[in-house]
């Protein structure tokens, strides 16, 4: 585990396995984040048609709060008494409550809350007004699955509380256990007294920062070394371990070289192609992930094959490849929701069968919930991916401010035409004597060489005046037109009106003497 602690914009977290980017986390100082911070809310808004409540606990945007996440301890005394009651039954606006964040705000998106508070440790979760006890799904034997629920079960668990025993507890002992567990309980005793004192809304527990988060969610005993390049961060984990794990406090290590400590180990170059739309695979093939509104769509491509006998065979070994760097970016990424990919099609039902075993044994060291569906028979696969953290593609990258994050531009032949049609659409809607367009280098030469004749038409068609101009930095898309329109000759129109005048009292004189 490589940590990246010595500047202070960024925080980051890197595992290695034999040279090899594993999991990488990113914090930025400029973007604080809320998952898992508890805080005391009030309910602003109930939406019956959405079955949720927004509340205001204290951000710019309020949160989203579906009755799924919503414990019956705050249900209003008159609720009704069935299983799936409407929320405008069981809540008021203006009610007070305790909400945690389990995902963050997401472009317009409000945060997404809940009642139903977890609070993690080094070996456990702590799970208040939630009577159960879970194993992680990572610890297989069943032995020590039994042997864990067992040691649960002595700590006399005050009425109401759960607990979740983590894959690190695998190999804890019963003190461990213990320790960690009345850690979590008196964080919960300090959370109810706070929330109790202070009016809503109110930050009343903020998560740890991202140096023992990751230490807490992170280390395992597969971990040799940990080395980290900032001395009060060394201090401050040192510190935690003795707390939590002094057995394990030997694999600290200061990083003293004048060498990024990144840099060293080959993580930039890795960091750099982390976010490449193609990853290409060993055998010539690649992977293409492309994520959007909707889901996120993952291709397989194939390298060469040398004969049409060889293609069944190219397509399994490619796919088989490609489920595990799959698995792998998911992970890097931190990839969630609905994702489709798309797999070079294999005939072969006991082919597509190992594929699907390939990736599902990849996802194994996946920290996030991951259902895995089945290759349909047009060779796609579904899987859905719970986020662990805030994208860090949100943190490093901005929308493209030339193409609004739409990855194409038009090109210079299309921006000209359009150009054209937009100097015609107003020139004919309006009396145009002179027109201004400041436009970019490539667009302004497009069209004195090659759209000339067309703008000496236009400038006889509708009797005006074309003046065009270019401008370096301006984007293909981007044009300046300015619209003079015609001014009407004012001495002109005032000897007119008098010439109008004057014949008209004329024609009343001559009319008055007739009569």
């Amino acid at each position: 585990m490589l940590i990246n602690a010595s500047d202070p914009e960024e925080f980051r977290v890197a595992i290695v396995e034999d040279g090899k980017l594993e999991e990488f986390a990113l914090e930025a100082a400029s973007r604080e984040q809320l998952k898992g911070n508890i805080y005391k809310g009030v309910i602003s808004n109930i939406e019956p048609s959405l079955q949720a409540a927004f509340v205001h606990y204290g951000a710019e945007r309020q949160g989203f709060l579906p009755i799924s996440e919503i414990h019956p301890e705050y249900f209003q005394p008159e609720a009704p008494q069935r299983s799936r009651p409407k929320i405008q039954e069981v809540l008021k606006k203006g009610q007070e409550l305790l909400v945690q964040v389990i995902k963050e705000e997401i472009a317009s998106k409000g945060a997404y809350l809940t009642t139903y508070i977890s609070l993690p440790g080094r070996f456990l979760v702590l799970l208040p007004g939630q009577e159960q006890i879970g194993i992680s799904r990572k610890i297989e034997e069943e032995a020590r699955r039994q042997e864990l629920k067992a040691l649960i079960k002595e700590f006399n668990l005050t009425h109401g509380m759960g607990l979740i025993v983590r894959t690190a507890s695998e190999a804890a002992k019963k003190r461990e256990l213990q320790k960690d567990y009345q850690y979590l309980n008196n964080i919960w005793q300090e959370i109810k007294k706070n929330a109790g004192q202070s009016p809503a809304p109110a930050l009343i527990y903020k998560e740890l920062d991202l140096v023992i988060r990751t230490i807490r969610d992170y280390y395992t005993a597969d971990i040799n070394e940990i080395l980290i390049d900032d001395v009060e961060t060394f201090t401050q984990i040192k510190n935690f371990f003795k707390a939590f794990s002094p057995k394990h406090t030997n694999v600290l290590k200061l990083y003293k070289e004048k060498r990024p400590i990144f840099s060293k180990y080959q993580i930039e170059e890795q960091l750099e192609r982390l976010y490449d739309n193609q990853v290409p695979l060993k055998s010539g093939g690649g992977v293409v992930i492309n994520p959007t509104e909707a889901l996120v769509a993952i291709d397989v491509n194939s390298g060469r094959c040398i004969s049409p006998k060889e293609v069944e065979e190219t397509a399994f070994k490619t796919n088989l490849e490609a489920a595990q760097e799959i698995a792998r970016q998911l992970r890097l990424r931190d990839l969630g929701g609905l994702i489709v990919i798309d797999f070079i099609d294999m005939k072969d039902r006991k082919h597509r069968k190992e594929v699907e075993k390939e990736l599902k044994a990849a996802l194994k060291k996946e920290k996030a919930r991951v259902t895995v569906g089945q290759i349909s028979k047009f060779g796609l696969l579904e899987l859905s991916r719970q986020r662990l953290r805030p994208a860090v593609q949100t943190s490093l990258y901005i929308t493209c401010p030339h193409c609004q994050g739409r990855g194409l531009i038009k090109s210079v032949e299309a921006s000209g035409l359009s150009l054209i049609r937009k100097i015609c659409h107003e020139a004919a809607k309006n009396d145009i004597q002179e027109v201004r367009a400041l436009l970019p280098q490539e667009v302004t030469n497009y069209l004195l060489n090659k759209k000339r004749k067309e703008l000496v038409s236009l400038e006889e068609k509708f009797q005006l005046r074309l003046f065009i101009a270019s401008k370096e930095g301006l984007a293909w898309t981007e044009s300046r037109l300015e619209f003079i329109k015609r001014q009407i000759d004012q001495e002109k129109t005032k000897a007119a009106l008098e010439g109008l005048i004057e014949e008209r009292l004329k024609d009343q004189k001559g009319l008055f003497h007739a009569e």
